[in-house]
């Protein structure tokens, strides 16, 4: 660390928000590629019987992508900004991108298949909220990492 400097609290709640992101992550998003009607059984995922089929190979596919792509940079989010270098700051702006994005498809996903009369489950009301505080949460980490680019090395 740059001169045995402390790691400030924002940084710590965006490491905790990226540790929680990688167990969801791993758990909602991995298992759906292994096991998906065990995931969905846990209500992380949509049931067969609940979908159109399309949907069910969809999800499977945007969780592969999930997996691949984004938990690497939860990851090396977290190691990076523990350790306050600069790939931190970098690998969590792409993360938080990334997550802002992602929240942004699945309403826009939900909004045309309502559209196209597919047979699909509405995003509940609490996971709404929680997409919210993730895209808002997403907006913050982004802007504090900036703010304090500083610390990084």
């Amino acid at each position: 660390m740059k001169n045995q400097q402390k790691v400030p609290l924002g940084i710590w709640l965006i490491i905790g928000f990226f540790v929680i992101c990688i167990i969801i992550w791993v758990v909602g998003q991995g298992g759906a590629v292994v096991a998906y009607d065990t995931v969905a059984a846990y209500g992380l995922q949509d049931s067969r019987a609940s979908v159109d089929p399309i949907l069910v190979d969809v999800n499977r596919g945007i969780a592969f992508a999930d997996v691949a792509v984004q938990l690497p940079f939860f990851v090396l989010a977290v190691i990076g900004l523990w350790r306050l270098k600069f790939y931190g700051a970098v690998t969590a702006w792409i993360a938080l991108g990334i997550h802002m994005y992602w929240i942004t498809v699945a309403w826009a996903k939900q909004y045309f298949y309502f559209q196209s009369g597919v047979k699909c489950v509405p995003i509940a009301i609490g996971l709404n909220g929680a997409m919210v505080i993730f895209f808002l949460f997403s907006i913050w980490a982004s802007w504090y990492l900036y703010k304090n680019r500083q610390l990084f090395d």
